[in-house]
């Protein structure tokens, strides 16, 4: 089998695919938040089955309602390849926050899908957007401006 390295065309189709797919399911589920209303999702289910007893209501209710945005413009930045390091990241620190808020059981975590799209986006954000991204041709444009 042939070696793959970063720079490899499987190693960015791989990449690629991976990307648009936690991509897509962040700006579906921001979109379908956003569709019924902000207010209707921060005091319907996001504060019925999401929000942990501990967590004090003058931080729980901003989050809510900009979770969805940020769900939305990051899931964006992964399915384009652009500032990908940042959007992984940001896809990564929102699926830790519901893992705690959520307070999933020790024996189902391995394989609780949440755990599966956080070490997918920890992923990315270490192996970056690949090279069929808009930040690679960012670069390429860089270096050849420079060069």
């Amino acid at each position: 089998m042939k070696n793959m390295t970063p720079n490899s065309f499987v190693f960015s189709i791989s990449i690629l695919l991976n990307r648009a797919a936690l991509g897509m399911y962040f700006v579906l589920a921001g979109i379908d938040k956003i569709q019924g209303g902000g207010s209707k999702f921060v005091h319907g289910d996001f504060y019925k089955s999401t929000i942990p007893d501990w967590l004090p209501g003058w931080f729980a209710t901003p989050y809510g309602y900009g979770l969805p945005y940020v769900e939305v413009v990051a899931g964006a930045m992964l399915v384009l390849g652009l500032f990908g390091r940042i959007g992984a990241s940001a896809c990564a620190l929102m699926l830790l926050s519901f893992l705690i808020a959520l307070g999933v059981r020790h024996e189902s975590l391995p394989f609780h899908p949440n755990m599966i799209f956080l070490l997918l986006a920890i992923l990315l954000s270490i192996a970056g957007p690949g090279g069929i991204s808009f930040d690679a041709i960012r670069c390429r444009s860089c270096r050849i401006k420079s060069g």
